[in-house]
């Protein structure tokens, strides 16, 4: 029922942004952690014991208590959290025996990226999740060939980034290394991958640096709404401005949310800063998929001229095209997020910008009333 509706708003030219809200608080804001955990395991045993036992399994050695595990299992599960961080979530796809490609879901659900094939680490991981090996076994994969530890300090991992960066020939993308992985079925093929793309590998998602890179650039120097604030700019912007003018969108800056609704935290979470765009810039942070959709917004594609009859449709092929080179997970009218976007592409009024209709969507959606300043300039 889900997909019909959603299909419905997305091909209905005269949606309204206060329908579109209203949608997506009642329906996408349903689907939550536990629910998509319950969806995807298909085990007699059930569900939360099935997890408190593997995990306790797991975490033996970092001694974490039965009752700790107990208790942050039941978190999930209630909705009151989700897990911190990615290792606990290929911990969680293995306690549940999902396959390669459930725990793309799960991981997609939480931190807004499938699995990264240019990881080892997580290519491991993904062979393993496709074999139906166990997590213990996936960690004695890791040990074997020399993949557990990944640079620790923030020096060794931009050194580390850097240097498979600048080595990387063009022709080792992500896109031909996932392709080539999806093949790969028998262990010792596996280690021969993974000794063939040594070099290849990396820690950061590479083609989305230089996609990353390109967008912020062409804000940067000024080749997209010169008139955004009212009047034509004189000198290239810093990082800093064009994030606040192009990326921020009216989300609230505060860490404390406890007044935001569970969809506003899903929303907000991950949402470029001027220091996370500094910082991925400069490599020292990875480039993630929320921020590289955003810039396309703000860049209108790079300027790409498209016809007015197929202006969403080929908008929305080109976002996935670009997902789909950077190693990420497409368009997904499932996520709300993804949903938001999606309907940037469809509101009437072909005079306004994609950014400008995401952006009012936004402030919607977080209880703002009326429009930004430079919205109200352009409109003078």
């Amino acid at each position: 029922m889900l997909k019909q509706e959603v299909f419905c708003l997305v091909q209905g030219q005269d949606t309204k942004e206060n329908q579109i809200v209203s949608f997506i608080e009642k329906k996408v804001e349903g689907i939550s952690f536990s629910a998509l955990l319950k969806e995807t395991y298909h085990g007699e045993e059930p569900l939360q014991s099935r997890l408190i036992d593997k995990l306790t399994e797991y975490e033996a050695a970092s001694g974490d208590s039965k009752e700790t595990i107990s208790r942050k299992v039941r978190n999930w599960l209630k909705g009151c959290n989700q897990p911190g961080n990615r290792e606990e979530l290929f911990k969680i796809c293995f306690a549940l025996g999902l396959d390669e490609k459930n725990s793309e879901k799960i991981l997609f659900s939480t931190a807004e990226s499938g699995i990264h094939y240019r990881n080892p680490k997580e290519l491991i991981y993904a062979f393993c999740l496709r074999k139906g090996y166990d997590y213990p076994k996936a960690q004695e994969l890791l040990l074997e060939s020399g993949y557990q530890q990944s640079p620790t300090s923030s020096l060794e991992t931009q050194q580390a980034v850097r240097k498979l960066s600048n080595s990387e020939p063009e022709q080792y993308t992500t896109v031909s290394i996932k392709d080539e992985f999806k093949t790969i079925q028998d262990l010792d093929v596996l280690k021969e991958f993974l000794q063939q793309y040594e070099y290849q590998f990396g820690l950061h998602h590479n083609t989305a640096y230089r996609k990353f890179v390109l967008m912020v650039d062409y804000l940067l120097d000024g080749n997209v709404n010169t008139d955004y604030a009212g009047a034509p700019r004189e000198k290239k912007l810093s990082i800093e401005q064009a994030t606040e003018d192009y990326l921020r969108m009216g989300i609230p800056y505060q860490k404390k949310s406890g007044s935001h609704t569970k969809l506003q935290k899903l929303i907000k979470k991950n949402w470029p800063s001027p220091k996370f765009m500094q910082e991925m810039y400069s490599r020292k942070r990875d480039v993630n998929r929320k921020t590289l959709l955003l810039l396309y917004l703000a860049t209108e594609g790079m300027g790409v001229e498209v016809s007015e009859n197929s202006f969403a449709a080929e908008h929305y092929q080109r976002m996935n095209l670009m997902l789909s080179a950077c190693g990420m997970t497409l368009l997904n009218p499932h996520n709300p997020f993804d949903y938001l976007i999606i309907q940037s592409l469809h509101l009437k009024n072909e005079d306004d910008f994609m950014s400008w209709k995401m952006e009012r969507l936004l402030c919607r959606l977080f209880g703002k009333n009326g429009k930004t300043a430079y919205i109200e300039e352009k409109r003078k």
